[in-house]
């Protein structure tokens, strides 16, 4: 039922109106042939007159005329019923005589039945409605008007402003057509009632304006709020910058003006709090923790807009600083290309070898962390420079300061790895092994680590050597499936599983998503094209192969 419609209990009517009504049922009465007393339309209409001068609540007017309608014409039931244009229903709203609430509750189509045809603007009529197979039924109307015991039934349309807005309907429990009288009498009430009713639905539409202009300046009174709140906000960060501040300083103004958390995250995590994380133009996150006051999206554009500001500026300054630094790092890790000069050197104190470090890093935010980490970290004993989602760190070989960098590393996601320069010259092949064993750790999903050589186990053996070295194992292993046509990108994978797996066909099947019927024709094709590559020592052989093709195919991410 719509909300703008309602059905006033029972005991409420009787209450509201019983005061409105002669308490002798024959007062003001004649006698109809059918022997049913019926009030003079005169007193009828003069009653329901007064009702309207003399009542405020247009409820009680119209649950006055439904009970004076009843009483006058001498029927067991009279109920107004009110038209929902946009469901294309009548809804019973005011009744009396009604003893069981489905029936009170009726939500009729209009155009069906008795109380839908006159809720259409036709006069119904039915002397035996449920037998009445010239109406419309509605099983569930049908089952309510059973359920009340309803028999005969007359309903007049009500109209206000030229248009039928419901019906005027009585009803009896008891088989028979209406006497004429009945029906001019209720026709007239009609008439009469639909006052009533365009009084009801133009105070309805008075009380809807009034909430929905209530709702408005609620509306306005909050965006007002939150504009105040956010000028508040803009005028404390704004100070902020003016007296030196920095991002730290801006998140916090921030946090204890929205009495929470404000904090940097990294753009790949997902927020604490949905809906409640800005991304920076450099890269990351900020983060609304647990905030007493929910903020606006504007408010998160706001603290945004100037975070982002003032951490672009930190970026440039920090790059600035340590602009020689980057630049001989760069440098020195780059293949030479110089034919005369000076060689260059790293100025590290100290002798010896040199470890080169690579940490590869998605998040731009998160790898200017980690550098900042680990320069306050390690001071002057390293050289260190974020390129290209790498950071690499140069340090001697032999001390704790490889160990002092991988702690700084530790509160960032990283896939790392380490090697060893002998000499100043050798830093540019040690950082293309760095690189090499940092993809290889996160094709290997080991992260948080610098990994050495050495902890790539056995296949460190294939791709130790020179690039063409490992090549010529995998070319001498896998040829038939070298290429890369899906066909044979699907046999290599199929194959490293298997193998991965101690051979369990099963185990395969269930990580591909596959029945074992189709991984065991792959294997038979393999079988064909590699013959002996799962027995004996050959087997070995082609596991490493295919591991060591897994970790040199070729990576998007490059220093250079």
């Amino acid at each position: 039922m719509p909300s703008s419609l309602r059905v006033l209990p029972f005991s409420k009517l009787t209450m509201a109106t019983s005061m409105l009504l002669p308490t002798d049922p024959c007062h003001s009465c004649v006698e109809l042939n059918t022997g049913a007393p019926m009030t003079a339309p005169t007193d009828l209409f003069h009653a329901i007159a007064q009702d309207l001068t003399a009542l405020q609540d247009p409820d009680l007017i119209l649950t006055g005329l439904v009970r004076r309608v009843r009483v006058a014409l001498g029927t067991d039931l009279a109920y107004v019923s009110l038209n929902d244009a946009e469901g294309r229903e009548t809804h019973i709203q005011f009744s009396d005589g009604v003893r069981t609430p489905g029936y009170a509750a009726i939500a009729m189509p209009i155009g069906t039945g008795v109380l839908g045809m006159a809720a259409a603007g036709v006069i119904a009529e039915s002397p035996d409605y449920l037998p009445d197979l010239a109406k419309l039924h509605i099983a569930d109307v049908d089952v309510a008007v059973n359920g009340e015991g309803v028999r005969a039934i007359l309903g007049i349309p009500l109209r206000a402003g030229g248009e039928v807005v419901g019906a005027l309907t009585v009803a009896n429990r008891t088989p028979g057509s209406f006497t004429p009288d009945q029906r001019a009498l209720l026709e007239s009430a009609a008439l009469i009632g639909s006052t009533a009713v365009e009084i009801y639905l133009l105070r309805r539409d008075i009380e809807q304006g009034r909430q929905e202009l209530n709702l408005e300046v609620s509306r306005l009174r909050d965006l007002m709020s939150d504009t105040v709140a956010e000028l508040r906000l803009a005028r404390e960060l704004v100070s902020v910058l003016v007296s030196g501040g920095g991002s730290a300083d801006l998140m916090s103004t921030a946090a204890e003006a929205l009495g929470g958390i404000v904090r940097f995250g990294d753009s790949g995590a997902t927020a604490d709090n949905a809906g409640r994380a800005v991304p920076l133009e450099g890269g990351g996150t900020i983060e609304f923790i647990g905030t007493d006051q929910e903020p606006t999206s504007d408010m998160v554009a706001l603290v945004g807009a100037f975070v982002s500001t003032a951490a672009l500026y930190e970026n440039a300054i920090e790059d600035a600083r340590h602009f020689q630094e980057i630049e001989l790092v760069q440098r020195l890790v780059e293949p030479s290309t110089r034919t005369s000069g000076p060689a260059l050197r790293t100025g590290l104190p100290g002798s010896g070898a040199y470890d080169v470090a690579v940490a590869e890093i998605d998040d731009p935010l998160v790898l200017r962390q980690a550098a900042a980490r680990v320069r306050n970290a390690l001071g002057s004993k390293a050289l260190s420079a974020a390129r290209h989602g790498h950071l690499i760190i140069i340090v001697r070989h032999g001390d704790d300061t490889l160990a002092r960098a991988e702690e700084a590393l530790s509160s960032s996601p990283y896939w790392g790895g380490v090697g060893t320069a002998e000499t100043d010259a050798d830093l540019s092949a040690a950082c293309g092994e760095s690189l090499m064993l940092a993809t290889a750790s996160r094709r290997l999903a080991r992260r948080g680590r610098l990994h050495a050589r050495t902890d790539l186990g056995v296949v460190a053996f294939a791709i130790g050597g020179t690039p063409e070295d490992a090549h010529r194992l995998i070319h001498s292993q896998l040829a038939p499936i070298i290429s890369g046509t899906p066909r044979d990108v699907t046999l290599r994978d199929t194959a490293l599983r298997y193998l991965d797996s101690q051979g369990s066909t099963g185990a395969v099947a269930s990580q591909l998503h596959l029945h074992e019927n189709t991984v065991r024709q792959r294997l038979s094709r393999l079988d064909d094209m590699l013959p002996g590559w799962r027995n004996g020592p050959r087997s070995l052989d082609t596991h490493l192969a295919l591991r060591a093709e897994v970790l040199l195919e070729p990576h998007t991410s490059a220093i250079a």
